[in-house]
Formats: structure tokens, C-alpha cells, sequence
């Protein structure tokens, strides 16, 4: 088992995810894609705390037009 890195979003457009509403400028921590196992994203708040999995496909959608990386990535 690979260890996947964990990067920081900004909301940019408002969503709901895990019975929680994001409003623009909220930060997500979204684990990385594992394309080799296909195990869902696990996303985490702005008090890194988890929230729920999501699959490639809704990360795909997210990052299209709800979120952006950070510039200041951990």
C-alpha cells in the first residue's frame, strides 16, 4: 500500500458534500488519486477532520469548476 499525499483546496464556487454546505474561499483537503488500486478520495475540512470518500469521477467534477489547489500546499 502506496502512502498518498494530501493536498489543500479553496472553494470557488458554493457546493454541498457530505450533508455539509462549502462556501467560496472555505478550505478542502482532498487525498490524491490512487489509480492503481482505485481506492476513493478521502476529504477532510478546514480543521482536518474527515468528512466522507468520493470517487475519481467527483473529484474530477470538483476540480473542474468548484475547487482550486493552493498555492501553499502541505
Amino acid at each position: 500500500m502506496s502512502i498518498r499525499s494530501i493536498n489543500k483546496y479553496t472553494v470557488i464556487k458554493r457546493f454541498s458534500l457530505g450533508k455539509r454546505m462549502y462556501d467560496t474561499l472555505d478550505t478542502l483537503y482532498i487525498q490524491e488519486l490512487d489509480s492503481k488500486n482505485h481506492e476513493p478520495q478521502k476529504v477532510f475540512n478546514s480543521h482536518k477532520e474527515y468528512v466522507t470518500d468520493i470517487s475519481a469521477d467527483i473529484y474530477l467534477s470538483l476540480n473542474k469548476e468548484f475547487i482550486v489547489q493552493s498555492a501553499d500546499n502541505y
